[in-house]
């Protein structure tokens, strides 16, 4: 944790001396949770998706363009929440899933019971992954609610950045265990921690695309064994990871060649 800490006092001080830095990293992490649901944008496909007005990519399915582009304003809506220090409500939760499923989400009729995931509304059917069963549907009101309430309660306490982070990893990790959508849990999910960390001006942690697999196996043996500190172990890793990634990528100095017969040098 320490040398987390120190990790990030260095990643703060760097970034400040970037144009633009917090909406590049914002590109950064709506690649990375897109990534892991399955969107197939490269993170520099992503970047020139909206630094040139969402144009189309060759051979990528323009749902995910819209995946891409949905995370990324439900991102810029949780960051703006937490910068005005607004507080979670149930109906908060249902817009940031409509917002992550404005394009792309479906109605469903189950048992003769209809929802629309493209309007925030709770499944009313029960979700199977793996060898896992989440809680039954009609639980996911009292659960979401309690968890807002926890979440809540706990903000403005938890100040500091390693009380913060632990805050929002152990809020992922609920809130992704209610599992109380039809989809768009897990990008949901990671906004939430986001929105937590961003709550109190501390840098927000992506879950790494590359990783999906560690990801998805932390969250089974945290459920197993029902000890949080094993996802908190992984997200704190991921922490690092992130600040050591972007610490090498703000430090690294281009290569100079110097023109021939002039003093003129040129950055490749």
């Amino acid at each position: 944790m320490d040398k987390l800490l120190q990790l990030k006092n260095k990643y703060v001080e760097l970034s400040r001396g970037f144009i633009d830095y917090d909406k590049h990293n914002n590109y950064l992490l709506t690649y990375h949770s897109t990534c892991i649901e399955g969107a197939t944008p490269t993170h520099s496909e992503v970047v020139h998706l909206f630094e040139n007005d969402l144009t189309p990519l060759a051979g990528k399915p323009f749902s995910h363009i819209l995946m891409v582009k949905d995370h990324l304003d439900a991102l810029k809506f949780i960051l703006d929440l937490a910068k005005k220090k607004q507080k979670l409500t149930v109906k908060t939760i249902q817009t940031i899933s409509a917002l992550l499923l404005k394009n792309t989400g479906a109605e469903y009729k189950i048992m003769g019971e209809n929802f629309d995931a493209a309007k925030g509304e709770f499944r009313k059917g029960g979700v199977h992954v793996g060898n896992h069963t989440f809680v039954n549907f009609n639980k996911v009101p009292g659960l979401v609610k309690e968890l807002l309430n926890y979440i809540n309660s706990q903000l403005d306490s938890c100040s500091d950045f390693l009380s913060n982070d632990v805050l929002a990893f152990d809020a992922h990790y609920q809130m992704v265990s209610i599992h109380p959508f039809a989809d768009g849990n897990g990008r949901l999910s990671r906004l939430i921690m986001n929105y937590i960390q961003h709550y109190h001006g501390h840098p927000i942690t992506p879950v790494f695309s590359e990783d999906k697999a560690l990801y998805f196996d932390a969250l089974q043996e945290t459920r197993e064994k029902q000890n949080p500190d094993i996802f908190r172990k992984f997200m704190i890793q991921q922490s690092q990871k992130y600040f050591e990634s972007e610490i090498a990528m703000m430090t690294k100095q281009p290569e100079q060649k110097k023109t021939r017969g002039k003093g003129l040098s040129l950055l490749f």
